[in-house]
């Protein structure tokens, strides 16, 4: 399926290129959020009175939307471990696992993949299967999230669009995503000698490509590449990441819209879908640990472009974002401390 090779080592030129385009991303985040602050107008005191006087109940919904999330999250994921190892892990060892996870990429963002790295050392300790076979499901489930994701963003863009009175904007969007489809579709069907879908052999020399990222770490990636491209074979596991896909982005949109209904400012729910979907993916394009600062200042950007009064916009978007990052660390680094406490133990009632 895969050649048995070893990828070669990326030139050190093309390191430093990376490194220097975090930091000006990085630089560009710091002088574009203080750029925005500067020229606005926004009161801090009426800010912090919106915040302090929101409803519990309503951000009692926000946050069990938040938390929710990861459950969604770890359902996708347990699927895949079903079909890889023929039975499913446990839904809260799951759901701890995964939000440990997240919160170790926040805590350490100039290594991104630390997260995905500790789910599958710690499901190949617990399962008794190799690292790489687990990291394989990892790698699945991981491009399962980023193209539903981008296949949501696209969607509502073209939605927005239209419903905006920017049909132009709409027609151009929705052009572009119909040819990606038929071109994909039409890729498709063109096997090699292999047999191999295209698509899924193009996947698999990507995931093969950052397996050669890492061979300092773990010696198991062709078996990683293995299980990848076996899991992006079964056709009824498409199904299901599309739909917990879909109900993932519309449940992350509706905590958003739970905390503009906290603080007494409701927005159509159209403009919430739209703004958290194009926050969502600014954050991902920059690199940014968890999408911090950037996210933040094109969700209040844009909700004031569309008409959202200032104030709101901003205390709306720090509630949902700030009560994030403060779901993920609450939970996720106790979490992590107990599975690195256990794992701990195991090793050493090992012989």
């Amino acid at each position: 399926m895969i050649p048995d090779e070893t990828p070669p080592r990326e030139p050190s030129s093309r390191s430093w290129v990376g490194r220097l385009l975090k930091v000006g991303v990085t630089v560009a985040t710091v002088y574009f959020t203080w750029h925005f602050l500067a020229r606005s107008n926004l009161d801090w005191a009426q800010l912090s009175a919106r915040v302090a006087e929101a409803s519990r109940p309503y951000l009692a919904l926000g946050i069990f939307l938040l938390v929710l999330r990861f459950g969604l999250w770890d359902w996708r994921f347990r699927l895949a471990a079903h079909r890889a190892i023929g039975r499913s892990s446990g839904v809260l060892l799951g759901f701890f696992v995964l939000v440990a996870s997240a919160a170790l990429n926040l805590v350490t963002p100039t290594v991104r993949l630390i997260g995905g790295l500790m789910r599958a050392r710690f499901w190949s300790r617990s399962t008794g299967h190799s690292f790489g076979f687990f990291y394989g499901v990892v790698l699945y489930d991981q491009m399962a999230h980023h193209t539903m994701m981008t296949l949501c963003t696209w969607v509502t863009l073209i939605v927005a669009s239209f419903a905006l009175g920017r049909p132009w904007l709409g027609i151009a969007a929705l052009v572009a995503l119909l040819g990606t489809i038929v071109w994909l579709i039409v890729w498709s069907r063109r096997r090699g000698p292999s047999g191999m879908n295209p698509i899924v052999r193009f996947l698999a020399r990507r995931a093969e490509k950052a397996e050669g990222r890492l061979q300092k770490l773990f010696a198991h990636g062709h078996e990683a590449v293995g299980v990848f491209v076996h899991l992006l074979g079964y056709v009824p596991l498409r199904l299901q990441v599309l739909a917990l896909g879909v109900l993932y982005f519309f449940v992350n949109a509706g905590a958003q819209w739970a905390m503009f209904a906290a603080i007494g400012a409701p927005v159509h729910p159209l403009v919430v879908i739209a703004v958290v979907s194009l926050g969502n993916a600014v954050g991902t394009v920059t690199g940014t640990p968890g999408g911090l600062g950037t996210t933040e200042l094109a969700m209040v950007a844009s909700f004031k472009a569309l008409g959202v009064d200032e104030v709101a916009a901003a205390a709306g978007t720090l509630l949902f974002r700030g009560l994030h990052y403060a779901a993920v660390l609450a939970i996720g680094l106790p979490a992590l401390g107990l599975l690195e406490l256990k794992m701990g133990k195991e090793e050493v009632e090992e012989p």
